[in-house]
């Protein structure tokens, strides 16, 4: 073999680099199918462009399919089109609709990141294709969401979703291109296809790509479309149209990036095999463990839940006999107990309820002292170096158990465990809430003890009051469009909202919780009418009509008592009571307020706002949450928003505010001095 001069080896290397490196210069453009997203090489770091986006799941809305995207049904509609007061309807299948994007550089990759909070039976690759259409990828997910588990995503977790998209390179805006949209490629649809929708030529198309004219394209992989302006969807006749959802089915096997020399691919080919059986024995598992868990669940009678059952592995029968406080004389379940626990017969996992017995109850409490009291039958205590609230509950709360064990998500109080003690007693153990109950925050006073109360020196400062409002807005958006059924509260209001450590909010009483479900073809209505006085949605109160735009009038409320620091129902002084005025709620005094002209709405709010807040808030932010709180308790309901719109809302909210702060220069510690009160 002939040696090349060391000049001539030199000159070779920097040969091979120019040709390899030269379609990237003359080029600029973006590879097909990187599983990643795209690369950021365009013009600028962050540009606004756009995704087509076409439904193929019954029941698509435009509210829908905006907050998978987190945008409002507005501006989803403006882009697109169409009606914006439809944000409710039901939308065609297979229609198409423009979806705005900000997109942004993101280490190496562009996209406009999202969230998604966990539901059941949520995969990545699931979510990449059932939900956001294609726009990205399982890959990408999993890089987003390094700390997550994808064999195991927990129910009400948030995770990060990044919607592929790009900006526009120097040489494509020197040719007229404004922007990339991002375009899902459906079955059968080739550069000519796709190129024909927008009117531009398939050379265009194939070069923004890096493809040939003959490129075959792949199911739900995507294609950056370079467009000077947006043609109207109407004019757009599409070849493909999605009749039913794509097929769901695990994703592939990662295959290689680029063809693997011979003697390569023997050494590799053991590794994908490996990985194929790995998955598969982990799916043979799960379905055994499935199946060995349905058959210690369908047990019936006192054989499944008592001897050698949930009863026995908990000492169930440690239980005090009616009408007593302590005792261990074994009590057999009764009806009762049994209906109780057979709604819990499908709740498995360290991370639910367990069973526990009265005399561990007893312990964690020490025999249920007054020195542990909270209020009422609440009591504060420890099990297994955990602090929880004990609560002891009267009447068949079957149907309230059943609701607890369905909802998981941060921003809703945990259902730690239960115990059945004597004939109808049920405790319940929630995870413990230190700083108490909204209502007792604002009130400035926590509950310690029977007949005694902390009274706080510090108050809420702004920032904790948005992000409280967020958090409970976050639970309530849980609630209504990912638990299966979806439920109304009911019983929405600052008392039944409760504040962790860091002053984070947890949803809390599900006792009045129904289904959302419609009763048949009309909506759920119901003759017994139960509440709180100020809370109470108008169309509830005359016609006993049951919606989740119930929550979203008592969560408007909510918001009101958050801003002002007042009770939903305002009372008068006692001079101002002699002079003939009368006790007003929160939600129509907020009318009153901003009802006025524009010069004078900055003054009525300023006094409105709560006098703890001094100067220390942003008054144009909070003329902001103001008009949401209205719009939320609006007599209407059909012009209250979701609580989808509302948490989108408030997260763009709480972000204006943190920014005002840090330029403001104002500390949201929450510094507390506390004297008791005699």
């Amino acid at each position: 073999m002939a040696r090349i001069p060391r000049d001539g080896l030199f000159l070779l290397v920097c040969l091979v680099c120019v040709a390899a490196m030269a379609p990237m210069r003359t080029m600029a453009q973006q590879q097909y199918n990187n599983t990643d997203g795209y690369t950021c090489n365009g013009l600028r770091k962050t540009c606004s462009t756009y995704a087509l986006y076409r439904t193929f799941q019954q029941g698509e809305t435009l509210q829908k399919v905006g907050g998978y995207f987190n945008q409002t049904p507005a501006s989803v509609s403006n882009v697109s089109g169409l009606n914006v007061m439809a944000t409710t309807a039901p939308l065609q299948m297979g229609q198409a609709l423009y979806i705005p994007l900000s997109c942004s550089c993101q280490n190496v990759t562009s996209q406009m990141e999202v969230s998604h909070t966990i539901v059941s039976g949520d995969t990545y690759w699931l979510l990449s294709v059932t939900i956001y259409g294609g726009l990205t990828t399982y890959q990408a997910m999993e890089v987003l969401n390094p700390t997550y588990d994808v064999f195991n995503l927990q129910i009400g977790d948030v995770m990060k979703v990044g919607i592929f998209c790009a900006c526009p390179t120097a040489a494509q805006i020197a040719n007229g291109t404004n922007f990339l949209l991002t375009y899902t490629v459906y079955p059968g649809e080739t550069l000519e296809i796709i190129s024909g929708y927008f009117g531009i030529p398939a050379a265009q198309l194939g070069a923004a790509n890096q493809l040939p004219l003959n490129a075959s394209l792949g199911e739900n992989t995507t294609l950056l479309v370079p467009l000077a302006t947006l043609p109207p969807l109407a004019t757009m006749n599409f070849a493909s149209v999605p009749s039913s959802p794509p097929p769901i089915s695990s994703p592939p096997v990662p295959a290689p990036a680029s063809p693997i020399v011979a003697t390569k691919s023997a050494s590799l080919t053991p590794l994908y095999i490996g990985i194929a059986v790995g998955a598969f024995g982990l799916t043979l598992a799960a379905v055994m463990l499935a199946l060995l868990l349905c058959k210690a669940c369908s047990k019936s009678g006192d054989e499944g839940l008592t001897k050698g059952g949930l009863y026995e592995s908990r000492g169930y029968y440690q239980n005090a006999p009616s009408g007593s406080t302590k005792g261990d004389e074994p009590v057999k379940p009764n009806a009762y107990h049994l209906e109780v626990l057979a709604g819990m017969s499908d709740v498995v996992g360290s991370d639910k309820p367990i069973l526990l017995s009265y005399q561990e109850l007893q312990d964690a409490t020490h025999d249920f002292s007054d020195e542990n009291l909270i209020q009422g039958s609440v009591y504060r205590g420890r099990i297994n170096g955990q602090v929880v609230a004990i609560k002891q509950m009267k009447g068949n709360m079957s149907q309230e158990l059943k609701i607890l064990c369905q909802v998981h998500h941060s921003n809703l109080i945990k259902l730690v465990g239960m115990c059945v003690g004597g004939s109808e007693h049920l405790y319940l153990i929630y995870e413990y809430a230190e700083n108490g109950s909204l209502n007792d925050c604002l009130s400035n006073q926590a509950a310690i003890g029977r007949n005694r109360f902390t009274q706080s020196a510090a108050y809420l400062p702004w920032i904790a009051r948005v992000r409280i409002a967020l958090d409970v807005a976050s639970g309530l958006e849980y609630i209504h469009n990912y638990t299966n059924p979806s439920f109304v509260h009911k019983d929405v209001k600052s008392s039944n909202i409760l504040l962790d450590s860091h002053f984070r909010a947890k949803v809390a009483n599900f006792g009045m919780a129904k289904s959302a479900a419609s009763s048949g073809d009309g909506p759920l209505l119901t003759r017994h009418i139960t509440g709180t006085q100020g809370y109470m949605a108008p169309e509830y109160l005359e016609h006993g009509l049951v919606t989740v735009k119930a929550d979203v009038f008592a969560y408007g409320v909510v918001l009101l008592e958050i801003l002002s620091g007042k009770e939903a129902i305002v009372r008068p002084e006692e001079d101002a009571e002699e002079r003939g005025e009368r006790e007003r709620a929160l939600s129509e005094i907020i009318h009153d307020v901003l009802d006025v002209g524009a010069d004078r709405q900055t003054v009525q709010l300023r006094r409105f706002l709560d006098p703890q807040l001094h100067s220390a808030f942003p008054m144009d932010i909070a003329l902001s949450v103001a008009s949401l709180a209205r719009t939320c308790v609006d007599a209407d309901p059909a012009l209250r928003p979701s609580m989808k719109d509302v948490t989108f809302a408030l997260s763009k909210m709480l972000a204006a505010s943190q920014e005002w702060e840090t330029s403001a220069g104002y500390d949201s510690g929450m510094s507390t001095v506390s004297i008791e009160a005699r």
